[in-house]
């Protein structure tokens, strides 16, 4: 006991030189709720120049961003036009495919009749579709899904021989009408 209270009064003597509050004599704690208090900003000179908020300087900063700005779009440009080549590959590729499937089809079917099956189905079922990568007018950049029409052919070709059967029509009419 003797110990410590020679230690506090140690203690004391260090802190009262120091303008320190001893250990044992504690302000007491005003109960309520402490607001804290507000710090105006000295103002500023009317001829002192205003320091940006940035620690780095500005200019060289919007530089860099611009240059990268514009080495990323011409990346993202150059990718953009990738996917639309490689788009355009994959549509020949699903082209052929379809040829393929167009030939083995007849024996498919032929195989299928001689089986007496009840279901007389092709053998590839269609629903193509490719990736695309469109600009908008805001010069943003949208990947998309595009479908491949695979029976254009087809119809272009029908609505050819269409036309022509009408045409050597025609000349036949026009031919015995003279």
């Amino acid at each position: 006991m003797k110990e410590l209270q020679a230690g506090i009064q140690r203690i004391q003597a260090k802190c009262i030189p120091l303008n320190r509050n001893p250990v044992s004599e504690k302000k007491p704690r005003k109960q309520g709720r402490s607001h804290p208090t507000m710090v105006k900003a000295p103002p500023q000179q009317l001829g002192e120049p205003q320091r940006p908020l940035l620690s780095f300087p500005v200019g060289s900063s919007l530089e860099v961003l611009r240059k990268r700005m514009s080495k990323g779009m011409r990346r993202l440009e150059s990718q953009a036009e990738r996917i639309n080549r490689l788009s355009a590959e994959l549509e020949v590729a699903v082209l052929e495919l379809k040829a393929i499937a167009s030939d083995l089809n007849r024996d498919w079917k032929a195989i299928q009749a001689t089986q007496k099956s009840s279901t007389s189905r092709d053998i590839c079922e269609y629903r193509a579709v490719v990736p695309q990568v469109e600009i908008k007018s805001d010069g943003s950049f949208v990947l998309q899904s595009r479908a491949v029409d695979l029976f254009q052919a087809e119809r272009e070709a029908a609505l050819l021989a269409q036309t022509l059967r009408h045409r050597a029509k025609q000349k036949r009419e026009h031919r015995s009408g003279k």
